[in-house]
């Protein structure tokens, strides 16, 4: 009587095309973030000693050394960012402003007037951090 031995089935996994693959998603990843933290548009900011990180969704709104305004990279009138941020989801209720320290205080007072108007509470000015000396 002959017995019927089994065969042992080897599973192999070759790794190298895995390893390929998660090095190319990593490489863009740290691309792509980088482009999206670092917006196009250039402003100064002003130096503060104090200085807190705000870690919520947020709505950018920049003010150029030109006097040009911009919202979430958008350029807008300041008379119709009050319009644009009140259409807003409600969970990016929070703007941070940054603006130019050459900006005229006019038109910083007046870009927060209508954040004001659009029913915005959490307002954020943005700062450098100084060098303690």
């Amino acid at each position: 009587m002959m017995i019927e031995r089994r065969k042992k089935i080897s599973v192999e996994l070759n790794i190298a095309p895995l390893i390929d693959v998660v090095f190319q998603l990593l490489v863009f990843f740290a691309l792509t973030s980088y482009f999206v933290a670092n917006p196009g548009i250039e402003v100064s900011l002003p130096g503060a000693e104090s200085t807190v990180d705000v870690q919520k969704q947020h709505t950018i709104v920049f003010i150029t050394k030109e006097g040009s305004v911009f919202c979430n990279s958008k350029k807008v009138e300041p008379a119709a960012l009050r319009n644009m941020l009140q259409a807003l989801p409600s969970h990016s209720k929070t703007v941070i402003l940054k603006s130019d320290e050459s900006v005229s205080l006019g038109l910083v007072v007046k870009v927060i007037d209508s954040i004001k108007q659009a029913g915005i509470r959490d307002l954020v000015i943005a700062t450098t951090k100084k060098e303690a000396k």
